[in-house]
């Protein structure tokens, strides 16, 4: 008489998670082709357009390799949907789920157990992989730096924000009051003062406040000094707003250790920092998201009846991921606008499908 093989949790947890991390190394060394592929032919054109033609491979490579941290951290939620996909598609072809559930597990079981390992992943991501990508991008940011033509200087302090404008005939150093536009199109209580290249003192411009639009800023209410009249003066400036911008914004330089107490400092010169904000709910809710995919890869792999070719198989997991990326971007956009908080619009798309996931689990009768 057949008897049905029996097994124990704990054989059936290691294998699971054999199985499972194998396809999450098959994917991300995919993905990881890709992004250093891509990543390192624009490397070559931005070195090339700069002239750095010495040792443009291995500058091109290096660069591209300390971007990629960064990058695959973003993609890390669509590279655990597809090795979910792989991982229960990999199940069914093998007709191994009809003795698992035979020996006493559930699909909820085989499900859960990649699920839990992709929540632990995530923290393991945003604990630990988080300050490394950062150093890395700042790094990055700083080598870059070097060769975009501008040399002016960014410093924010309690007293407002400091800039130095390198200029042929000496420098300029501007300062402006703490409160700052959100678009940075408005300064407030803005002082300019002018050096020659001997460092002697040549003359100052006050005004009330400066409206940004490019290289020409207009100067409200501005007054010269040694003259009591006060008039409107466009000034002329080489200062790139968008690196002012990235001073402010830029997320990737930031973990999740040092990203709260950025956004404290910042706001304390009178800048919300949205994208700050927006990253630091994405390293928060990186974990739930992970865990979310796996359970949503399970929707038209486990829990439908038909078995489909690869390729039907590999276009919905794109079309999920479209849907997804639109998604959450589509939510963000929404709480820029001010009609939902900020953090709920990051957090809304991994709620909604955290949601679906538990409703599917709680329907799973086997």
């Amino acid at each position: 008489m057949n008897t049905i093989k029996r097994y124990t949790p704990k054989i059936i947890i290691k294998y699971l998670l054999k199985e499972f991390l194998l396809s999450l190394l098959i994917f991300t060394s995919v993905i990881f082709s890709l992004i250093l592929l891509i990543t390192f032919i624009e490397e070559i054109f931005f070195l090339r357009d700069k002239k750095l033609i010495n040792n443009l491979f291995l500058l091109s490579i290096s660069l591209s390799l300390i971007r990629l941290p960064t990058l695959l951290i973003s993609m890390s939620p669509f590279i655990f949907l597809f090795s979910g996909i792989f991982f229960f598609v990999k199940l069914l072809r093998s007709n191994e789920i009809t003795p698992l559930s035979l020996s006493g597990f559930s699909k909820n079981f085989i499900v859960l157990i990649p699920a839990t390992f992709s929540f632990l992943l995530g923290v393991f991501i945003i604990l630990f992989l988080t300050p490394i990508s950062a150093e890395l991008s700042k790094y990055y940011e700083t080598y870059k730096r070097q060769y975009t033509g501008n040399e002016n200087l960014i410093i924010f302090s309690h007293n407002g924000l400091w800039l130095m404008e390198k200029k042929t005939e000496g420098y300029n150093i501007i300062k402006s009051e703490k409160k700052i536009s959100q678009d940075f199109q408005k300064l407030n209580q803005v002082t300019i003062y002018k050096f020659d290249n001997q460092n002697n003192f040549k003359a100052r411009i006050d005004s009330e406040s400066a409206f940004v639009n490019k290289n020409n800023w207009e100067l409200i209410n501005a007054k010269k000094l040694g003259e009591s009249t006060k008039q409107n003066i466009v000034y002329k400036t080489n200062i790139n707003f968008d690196n002012v911008k990235n001073f402010f914004t830029n997320p990737n330089i930031f973990s999740i250790w040092n990203i709260s107490k950025e956004i404290s400092e910042i706001k304390k010169i009178g800048y919300f920092g949205q994208e700050l904000i927006i990253t630091f709910n994405k390293f928060l809710s990186l974990p739930f998201m992970l865990f979310a995919m796996i359970i949503l890869s399970t929707f038209f792999t486990l829990k439908t009846g038909y078995q489909f070719n690869n390729f039907i198989y590999a276009f919905i997991g794109v079309l999920i991921g479209i849907i997804i990326y639109f998604l959450g971007d589509l939510s963000i956009a929404v709480g820029k606008s001010g009609k939902i908080p900020l953090s709920l619009s990051v957090w809304f798309p991994v709620i909604l499908i955290i949601t679906l996931s538990f409703f599917s689990l709680t329907k799973e009768k086997s």
